[in-house]
């Protein structure tokens, strides 16, 4: 399994003008200066990814490789051969393979929701951090790598080491640089520039010709509180725009913020 390519994003994909959120967006952009790791902790659908691809792509290593691997999505059995890569012979049907660290050489290494790792791994994944170096699984010498990892958490630190879900000794080294995404329930202005941008980019995707949010529209979307945050606001606008036939304007009753709305 090889950890998938994402998008390319920049600090110009980003929007948001939130005194709370240009101050996470101005120490994303420091940390892009240099390679330390980096800790992003938000809530889900926050735009951690977006943060993190925005820093590998403007700092020095933005030509060689950004991957990203969903830790909670590894299978347990095959967790280090992901991670590590693994060698003939190792094991009943092992093949040479590179893990994502080999893959992710002289680049960036985004692992999301770390604490999702085993946690007897997450000991191995921290001397790797230190010593700069892997062992694939039936390896029998060590590879060197020059890899900067930036990781997320969606929970809060202090809670997943007291629930004995994150080691702290990992916490610690990936904490370098420590990054906050606020909620979009903090960032209310910046609630309507992403809807409209939402709007131009589902226009673009399903032949739409959608112009604005009407004022009952806009209501129901300041009024919410977004558990899912910007993913959450993005399906919204998705959902209407792909359930509506030949209209220039979102309603509130096109936006299934609601579930009494007639659309929903």
């Amino acid at each position: 399994m090889k950890a998938q390519r994402i998008r390319h994003y920049t600090f110009d994909s980003i929007i948001g003008s939130n005194a709370g959120f240009l101050h996470t967006i101005a120490r994303a952009k420091m940390a892009s200066k240099n390679s330390a790791p980096v800790l992003i902790q938000g809530e889900t659908g926050t735009g951690k990814e977006l943060i993190a691809q925005s820093i590998h792509y403007g700092g020095e290593r933005q030509m060689e490789p950004f991957l990203a691997q969903n830790c909670a999505a590894l299978p347990y059995g095959l967790v280090e051969g992901i991670l590590f890569g693994t060698r003939e012979g190792g094991f009943t049907g092992a093949i040479d393979r590179k893990g994502i660290f080999e893959q992710a050489n002289y680049g960036t290494l985004l692992l999301d929701e770390i604490n999702a790792l085993p946690y007897d791994l997450q000991g191995r994944l921290l001397r790797v951090l230190q010593e700069d170096y892997v062992r694939p699984v039936g390896g029998t010498y060590d590879i060197p790598v020059d890899v900067r990892i930036i990781a997320t958490l969606n929970e809060e630190p202090e809670y997943l080491i007291r629930k004995g879900r994150l080691r702290k000794d990992l916490f610690y080294r990936l904490n370098v640089i420590p990054i906050r995404v606020p909620p979009l329930r903090e960032r209310k202005e910046d609630i309507l520039p992403l809807a409209n941008a939402f709007i131009e980019k589902y226009n673009d995707k399903y032949h739409k010709a959608v112009k604005r949010i009407s004022k009952d529209g806009i209501q129901s979307l300041m009024e919410y509180d977004y558990p899912g945050n910007v993913r959450e606001l993005e399906n919204l606008i998705m959902s209407a725009m792909s359930m509506t036939e030949e209209i220039d304007v979102l309603t509130s009753a096109d936006l299934c913020i609601s579930k009494t709305s007639p659309r929903c």
